[in-house]
């Protein structure tokens, strides 16, 4: 446990250890029984102040009473712990006014309460990869109730990249629904932060849904502790959205860009699909065309002129003379004007 009473005053137990003075004072309460835990509710409420060199700083019962502070402190695993003072040294260096371990909501003490200077109140609660889904719901729903905004910081890895529909609970919850749609990691030694926000975009044309190359599909930076601050009454890293919105700009562009090239690429397509059905109906006209005259014969008028003209059958031979009446001609070929075998030719 962090927090104590002694005298009416709130004594945390990590800035106790920075003095040796006040740390002797302290000791010499908590042989007296005069230190209290902060709990009203508490049936048990004598505290024990504890500092040695394994174990940091910190408050425990006299006795195992019940007491909301002492079950969250039992759950509160080692390295909650340790990142959570990290954080508390941090922003109170940077001049925030920010508390440890408050109970502002019913069975549960807040990680860290910061009170901003419009007056806004904010919760930031510490997860790891064990904080299970009820009761992160439950925790949320709380301070749901009481009209109090809340932001996650998980402790993790902060050099690995977070694909949304890749890893564990908390950390996807963070992406989809936490008020910024944004997630927080820290590293473990609690030198770094890592921040991610999701592209909500859907990057799709004529059906096909493209993902880039150069661009993944969360935004993702990491910097040292120092970088962490509150901007617009929300927790983040000094600029990251200012960045984020510019590398939206930068993907949205760049997906522009590559749809006006598979439009022009198509429209160049459809151009040499064209080019070729037209030349594929000139070809089948022009050989139309050659067949049509090599298939036709032209009638050619030629002039004709025979001083006798023979007509034969296998029954007769005519022989016209050109001297001949019309007359003895007629009379001549007449015979054979019934016969449809044989071809009657007139020299007029």
């Amino acid at each position: 446990m962090e927090n104590s009473i002694w005298n009416g005053q709130l004594l945390i137990a990590s800035d106790i250890a920075k003095e040796y003075t006040l740390e002797k004072k302290v000791r010499k309460a908590s042989g007296d029984k005069g230190l209290r835990c902060p709990d009203s509710d508490c049936q048990e409420p004598i505290l024990r102040y504890c500092h040695g060199e394994v174990k940091d700083a910190y408050f425990a019962h006299l006795s195992n009473a019940r007491c909301d502070y002492a079950k969250f402190d039992k759950i509160n695993i080692q390295i909650v712990r340790k990142i959570k003072k990290i954080l508390y040294e941090h922003f109170k260096e940077n001049g925030y006014k920010v508390q440890l371990e408050v109970k502002i909501i019913d069975h549960h003490y807040t990680h860290l309460l910061f009170e901003l200077p419009d007056g806004k109140t904010i919760a930031v609660e510490i997860g790891t990869q064990q904080l299970s889904k009820n009761r992160m719901d439950n925790i949320n729903e709380k301070y749901k109730s009481k009209g109090i905004a809340v932001k996650w910081i998980v402790i993790c890895d902060t050099k690995k990249i977070v694909q949304e529909n890749h890893t564990y609970f908390l950390k996807r919850y963070l992406l989809n629904e936490s008020k910024n749609k944004d997630l927080l990691v820290i590293s473990r030694d609690g030198l770094e932060i890592a921040q991610y926000k999701s592209d909500p975009n859907r990057y799709e044309y004529n059906g096909t849904l493209f993902e880039s190359e150069n661009y993944e599909n969360s935004y993702r930076e990491c910097s040292p502790l120092t970088s962490l601050t509150f901007e617009d009454n929300e927790l983040s890293l000094k600029g990251f959205i200012q960045r984020y919105n510019t590398w939206l700009n930068k993907k949205q562009k760049a997906f522009n860009k590559k749809i006006a090239k598979l439009e022009e690429e198509k429209q160049r397509y459809i151009k040499l699909k064209q080019l070729q059905a037209q030349k594929k109906s000139n070809d089948s006209h022009e050989q139309k065309n050659h067949d049509i005259k090599a298939h036709h014969i032209t009638p050619t008028m030629v002039p004709y002129k025979s001083d006798n003209i023979i007509i034969q059958s296998k029954d007769y031979t005519i022989s016209s003379q050109p001297d001949m009446s019309y007359e003895q001609r007629r009379l001549e070929i007449l015979p054979f004007i019934d016969q449809q075998e044989t071809q009657a030719l007139d020299s007029l």
